[in-house]
């Protein structure tokens, strides 16, 4: 809702040199603290008249008020969202310094620096030029809004409404998200393993159930999911033969899914180790037991000749028998692979089908998924970790998330988010509601570090 707001801040009109015949627009800098007037800027300022707080004045008497005294006014929107819109409006005015750099003693990384700029900021820009346009079109409209006529009323009304709906999203959403582009790795495939920890059998069983979450989310989403390994061991048995030690998942973008193209992006926050509460089905005694299971979230980078996970002659394969249960067939024949990544040691086994051809590509695959998290995390160290807080940091052995069953919780512990309905959420149609706050959280965090000056988080 845009409610006049008046006195108390300078208002101030941002009109620039970015280009010519460039409509001016008003912003109120929200009383930045960081913002430095100088003694220039001030008397410029102060030629204008400062308009005294009066909520009760109209929109219409204010947009008059504020011609006839060459001032302007701000909404509580943008007063929200100063910030915002200061920061914003200093990325507009380096793009159009460079659109306007045409020297030609430029060297060739001066060019390429201004065609970064340009291609960075450019949508940026169109969004601001967007937003100085719905402005002028809502003071334009609000002086008819008390027109004499109730049909021309009506219909001035109606558009005043749409044109407010129309620059409150894109100063709440569409800026925002422009100002932090998506994350890189986000829109990779994803190799996913959860182990059993502490628990035994009830560990083992929350395992297969937590599988099943991230297989029914996926399939919502368009994904692909393929199980690359899948272990059941001796400590499901006393749950009745259900559940797994470890498994292993391979997440993969749909091309036709409209929300399917970020499987990292939206899997990301699960790495560490998750704990479930309650009373085991079948037990003896009615106690409540804590049991966890460890994950590790690891994006899958393209191999390519250009940019190379790794030399593959640097990888020595041996071909084996299978061990523990599983047919003649099995335990006969050589079809387990083990493959060596001789420069760091990184060694995957993989023995789950009974082709060698299949645990071969298998093998690989998870190979893959390891030298992407191991180059994900050397590019992670060369940033400032601390910054990341929880979100990037969180190991296997970080207790990350709690499902509380007799309550009927689940709990973020990195940014304190509960919320009820946990069948819904294991069910995997329910699993939205967490990974919509926690991006919800990196990105206010990643836009308060954009707004302080600060690189971005993710970068």
């Amino acid at each position: 809702m845009w409610a006049l707001r008046r006195g108390g801040h300078v208002v101030r009109s941002l009109a620039g040199p970015r280009r010519s015949a460039a409509p001016s627009f008003p912003v109120c800098p929200r009383c930045l603290s960081q913002m430095t007037l100088t003694r220039s800027m001030g008397n410029q300022f102060a030629r204008r008249t400062q308009l005294a707080r009066r909520d009760d004045v109209s929109l219409r008497t204010y947009a008059a008020e504020a011609r006839e005294e060459d001032s302007y006014y701000v909404s509580q929107v943008e007063e929200d969202h100063g910030m915002l819109l200061e920061t914003a409006f200093q990325k507009v005015e380096t793009y159009y310094k460079a659109l306007q750099d045409t020297r030609e003693d430029m060297s060739v990384e001066e060019q390429k620096d201004r065609a970064k700029i340009l291609k960075e900021l450019e949508p940026l820009a169109q969004a601001w030029e967007s937003y100085e346009n719905l402005r002028k079109a809502i003071i334009d409209t609000q002086t008819h809004l008390e027109d004499p006529d109730p049909t021309m009323r009506e219909m001035f009304t109606a558009e005043y409404d749409g044109l407010i709906a129309e620059i409150d999203n894109l100063i709440t959403n569409i800026l925002p998200q422009i100002l932090l582009p998506p994350l890189p790795a986000a829109p990779l495939p994803a190799m996913m393993t959860l182990t059993a920890g502490i628990g035994g059998g009830e560990s083992a069983r929350f395992l297969e159930e937590m599988s099943k979450m991230y297989m029914k989310y996926a399939e919502n989403k368009g994904w692909t999911v393929k199980i690359i390994s899948a272990s059941e061991g001796a400590m499901a048995k006393g749950s009745g033969g259900n559940g797994y030690r470890e498994m292993a998942l391979k997440f993969l973008p749909s091309e036709w899914a409209e929300d399917g193209a970020e499987c990292f992006g939206e899997l990301m926050w699960e790495g560490g180790t998750h704990r479930v509460q309650r009373v085991p089905p079948g037990a003896s005694v009615d106690k409540l037991q804590s049991s966890t299971v460890n994950v590790n979230v690891s994006p899958i980078y393209p191999d390519t000749e250009e940019e190379p996970l790794f030399n593959p002659k640097d990888v020595r394969e041996d071909t084996m028998r299978a061990r523990g249960p599983g047919g003649q067939h099995v335990n006969k024949t050589e079809s387990a692979i083990r493959l060596i990544h001789i420069p760091t040691g990184i060694t995957v086994s993989m023995q789950d089908s009974r082709s060698q051809a299949q645990n071969r590509a298998w093998a690989w695959d998870v190979l893959r998924a390891r030298m992407s998290e191991k180059k994900r995390q050397e590019e992670q160290d060369r940033r400032n970790a601390n910054r990341l807080h929880a979100i990037k940091n969180s190991s296997r052995g970080d207790k990350v998330r709690t499902y509380n069953f007799p309550q009927d919780r689940v709990t973020d512990h990195r940014i304190g988010f509960s919320s009820n309905g946990l069948e819904d959420i294991l069910s995997g149609d329910g699993f939205g509601v967490i990974v919509d706050a926690m991006k919800k959280d990196l990105a206010e965090r990643r836009l308060q570090a954009l707004l302080q000056g600060e690189e971005d988080l993710m970068e």
